[in-house]
């Protein structure tokens, strides 16, 4: 390369500002600095380019780049903070970020730039990552995956400015601190809108199936809570243990039971072991821990006729929200659900910081509506139908 083109390039790419950058290096050092080399010295004559040039190759994934320098990181900006750097979360963090730098991506270069930080431990390392975030010029900081990090953010004084909590440390509690949002993937709310939906079309007498295990509790839970709220019975209650021989006494137990419906809080491979033995007759209810809506038709045919709710994301892919954002590749349905839910996180962040906010949100993941400092998702109707999953069919 020659000389002018080198230079040419140099300043090409000093121009280029990310819009998703990594966490501004910390600390000073009082060290008398050396002399300045000879630049001429430093050139390469063979490239026209410095002997400490870098050049590293393009990807095609929006990759978390250095950080801005001290001046611009007072700029304000989105700040994100996630455990990718977690031996037991790294994945899962990975995919929510990938998401919010699609929608940074899409958002275009007037929206505020994001600065990524990445920490080990939420519950540890929150607060302060939190704290130097703002103090760093943050318009808004967005963080808490987990309920423990979600927790440590409610206790810590960053709430006191606007924060986006990406999980609910406090089911179910009236107030959050002031300045603190919360928006999350609830399998329990997912729980009550499928009451609701079953409530409307398929009579008011529940057979409830769970497994026992906590999260498939939490789950039964908060069906029948809604469910018994909105004038629902339950006329019986099956503990499904996952044995071989478990699954054909769901007919036994079914058939001396007077229900208008059965709601199973299973997670996948225990809702497609029990469906066969679930009477076609009697309409069927999950949520999405029992659905891989990513599966082949072959893995979902035994899902027949099955109802629950799921993310516009996945049965919706002509949806105006959905169409913008590029599909993940190499993701499981839990990762790509957090990929999805990435995407919503960053569009939320954005409205937070404008003087008017304009919700709901048509969002990837749901019609996204603020009540309180709460974001509740409403998710579309779906069925299963061929081993496919489509949206629910109006009666």
């Amino acid at each position: 390369m020659s000389r002018p083109n080198a230079l040419l390039l140099a300043f090409l790419v000093s121009l280029a500002t990310p819009a998703f950058s990594a966490e501004p290096a910390r600390g000073t050092t009082n060290a008398p600095l050396a002399a300045a080399p000879d630049p001429r010295e430093d050139v390469d004559p063979a490239t026209g380019l410095a002997r400490s040039t870098v050049v590293r190759p393009l990807t095609d994934v929006p990759p978390v780049r250095d950080a801005p320098r001290p001046a611009q990181a007072a700029r304000a900006h989105i700040a994100l903070i996630l455990p990718t750097a977690s031996a037991a979360l790294g994945r899962l963090a990975e995919a929510v970020r990938l998401g919010f730098a699609a929608a940074a991506e899409a958002a275009g270069k007037d929206a505020l730039p994001v600065v990524m930080t990445s920490i080990d431990n939420e519950a540890a390392a929150l607060p302060g990552a939190c704290a130097a975030a703002q103090a760093a010029g943050a318009a808004i900081v967005v963080a808490g995956i987990t309920r423990d990090g979600a927790a440590a953010l409610a206790r810590s004084d960053c709430a006191r400015r606007p924060v986006l909590s990406l999980n609910d440390a406090q089911a179910g509690a009236p107030d959050l601190p002031a300045g603190l949002y919360t928006v999350s993937l609830s399998l329990e709310s997912e729980a009550r809108q499928v009451a609701l939906l079953a409530l409307e079309s398929a009579g008011n007498l529940a057979v409830v199936i769970s497994s026992g295990s906590p999260l498939s509790t939490r789950v039964e839970e908060a069906f029948e809570r809604e469910w018994s709220h909105d004038a629902g019975q339950v006329a019986a209650r099956i503990v499904f243990t996952g044995g071989p021989d478990d699954a054909p006494l769901i007919r036994e137990r079914l058939a001396g039971v007077r229900a208008d419906m059965v709601f199973m809080a299973l997670d996948q491979p225990e809702a497609r072991m029990v469906r066969p033995y679930i009477s076609g007759m009697l309409p069927l209810y999950a949520t999405s821990m029992s659905v891989n809506p990513r599966a082949e038709a072959v893995v979902n045919v035994d899902l027949q006729g099955l109802r629950y709710v799921e993310m516009p994301w996945f049965v919706q892919p002509d949806h105006p929200a959905v169409m913008v954002y590029p599909q993940p590749r190499n993701m499981s349905v839990e990762e790509e659900r957090l990929y999805a839910f990435g995407i919503d996180a960053f569009r939320i962040a954005v409205e937070l910081t404008r003087p008017e906010r304009h919700f709901p949100i048509d969002g990837v993941t749901g019609k996204l509506t603020l009540e309180g400092a709460r974001f509740n998702r409403a998710l579309t109707p779906a069925e299963v139908d061929g081993g496919r999953v489509i949206p629910l069919r109006a009666p």
